[in-house]
């Protein structure tokens, strides 16, 4: 259920959803970094917010608009109003939030009056740590003594000279952990040793710091500046720190922590027809990228994401953000496009459906674009929504053809991507569908071009469904973040590891 502001126009961290864009928080600025980046859209900004019920989310805006985050500084609160909301994923996942926000070309930052000194920490404790009952995705909150502290080490990272820094943290309890810092996480540390040596109530906060495994060993490390390192924060004692650590919310429900070496990415065939068939449950437990087939029922429709967006025409269907002035009348609609970088008002709605699907061994969301939606829903986004330019309001208000989907079976040519595998991405992009009791051969991918759609049409009336080509727009309008520029994102040579897939159910019921 909804949490109700006293402002009708806010909205808690914990009910913002994709569809929309039109949303305003208030927040408190936790922690704030630069991001470098050699790519085209160069460095970006990266906060971590959280609203006044101790919600936590992580926030990106990227260079072209920096102008617009200026107000945006570590410790004060602030209103920020349209952003675009995306689906979380990666190995350093700083806030456990399903969503990561967006600040886009209409979004607008101004002062609060709020005053709330809280700074929202979600201590973990030593032995959640190293029972391996934590998703290591995610960064945590630590305090401890440090003890055992070495010399600083100089080593080669990513072909540059690193400097590293191992000790232990040790908790009120006598329980140990081993901790390496990098860089000037290395130095601060060091420097707070040096001086802090005549001071017996030598306290080290980590924040937003990584589990890893190295050697065998079970460590906490700096995420590159993602974390913060705090000596002696206000309001601990060494004695009885421990007494304020609340439940942890990263805490995994389901299996025992157990590590998995990287896989490689392999290079995909392009038959469908020599794919393996493959359940829910072992896409959701797949240690290595592959493309596979599932047969699954459509039993909901993921309304926390719109069903459809507008994109620019030019720009091959890009999505773009809405920058209408609705003050003005007559209302002239306009977009913003980042790929032309201009604005502009010759767009077309798309599908973007995202699906829950299961079978007898499991439950999962899919999502599948327009050249993939369209044929098994028989109509266009356009035709569905009649005219009408504006974004989606009521997210529950579905068009008939889209509920008409619940109940039906299909089988999904399903990606498992490097975002499902490593990053714990929970969403599959589909490339292809087939009716459930088609026979999946060799001849349905050669020289069917125009046969497929035909046939397509044909089967609508009866549920079934042929095979639908995905390829056209696979890069267009995905969820996640490209894979090209997640490399290197997290990862420090050997000392980066990933945890084994664990199997994670959605507790949702088929619609009535």
């Amino acid at each position: 259920m909804a949490m109700i502001t006293s402002d009708p126009t806010m909205t808690f961290l914990n009910d913002v959803k994709p569809y929309k864009t039109s949303w305003k928080v208030e927040v408190k600025v936790l922690h704030s970094w630069t991001q470098h980046s050699s790519y085209s859209g160069g460095d970006s900004l990266q906060f971590i917010l959280a609203d006044k019920t101790g919600v936590k989310i992580h926030c990106t805006c990227k260079r072209l608009f920096f102008a617009r985050v200026k107000k945006l500084q570590v410790g004060q609160w602030r209103f920020i109003e349209n952003f675009s909301l995306t689906a979380a994923a990666g190995k350093c996942r700083p806030t456990s939030h399903k969503y990561k926000m967006s600040i886009i070309s209409n979004s607008n930052v101004t002062n609060s009056t709020l005053k709330d000194e809280d700074n929202f920490l979600s201590l973990t404790s030593f032995t959640e740590i190293m029972n391996g009952s934590l998703d290591s995705n995610f960064l945590i909150d630590v305090i401890g003594q440090p003890i055992d502290i070495g010399d600083i080490q100089v080593v080669p990272v990513q072909g540059k000279e690193t400097k590293k820094l191992e000790f232990t943290l040790i908790d009120t309890e006598d329980h140990q952990i081993a901790c390496c810092l990098w860089g000037r996480f290395a130095e601060h540390m060091l420097y707070a040793y040096k001086v802090a040596q005549v001071n017996k109530n030598f306290l080290c906060l980590l924040r937003f710091a990584k589990i890893n495994v190295y050697k065998g060993q079970v460590q906490v490390t700096n995420a590159f500046d993602s974390s913060t390192v705090e000596i002696n924060p206000p309001g601990f004692d060494v004695q009885d720190y421990l007494q304020v650590l609340p439940r942890n919310e990263l805490a995994l429900t389901t299996g025992s922590h157990e590590l998995a070496k990287h896989k490689g990415s392999k290079r995909q065939p392009d038959k469908w027809s020599i794919y393996p068939e493959r359940s829910i449950l072992d896409i959701i437990m797949a240690t290595e990228t592959e493309t596979c087939i599932v047969k699954g029922t459509i039993y909901e429709i993921d309304t926390d994401w719109a069903w459809f967006y507008f994109g620019c025409v030019k720009c091959h269907f890009k999505k773009v953000t809405d920058i209408t002035k609705r003050d003005v009348v007559p209302v002239k609609h306009l977009w913003y496009c980042d790929s032309c970088h201009q604005s502009v008002t010759n767009v077309a709605p798309q599908f973007k459906l995202h699906l829950l699907i299961k079978d007898d061994t499991g439950e999962t969301k899919v999502m599948l674009l327009d050249t993939i939606a369209e044929p098994i829903l028989g109509v266009s986004a356009e035709v569905l929504l009649d005219g009408s330019l504006e974004e989606v309001e009521d997210p529950e208000d579905l068009p008939a053809a889209i509920n008409e989907l619940i109940g039906k079976t299909f089988k999904f040519g399903v990606y498992v991507s490097k975002d499902n595998v490593d990053y714990g991405a929970d969403i599959f992009n589909i490339g292809k569908t087939w009716s459930a009791d088609e026979i999946i051969t060799h001849s349905d991918d050669e020289n069917t071009d125009d046969t497929l759609t035909n046939r397509a049409l044909s089967d609508r009336s009866s549920g079934q469904v042929s095979l639908i080509s995905m390829e056209s727009e696979e890069n267009t309008c995905l969820s996640s973040t490209p894979l090209s520029k997640r490399k290197g994102e997290c990862e420090i040579d050997d000392l980066s590891s990933t945890s084994k897939k664990q199997c994670s159910k959605i507790m949702k019921q088929e619609k009535k």
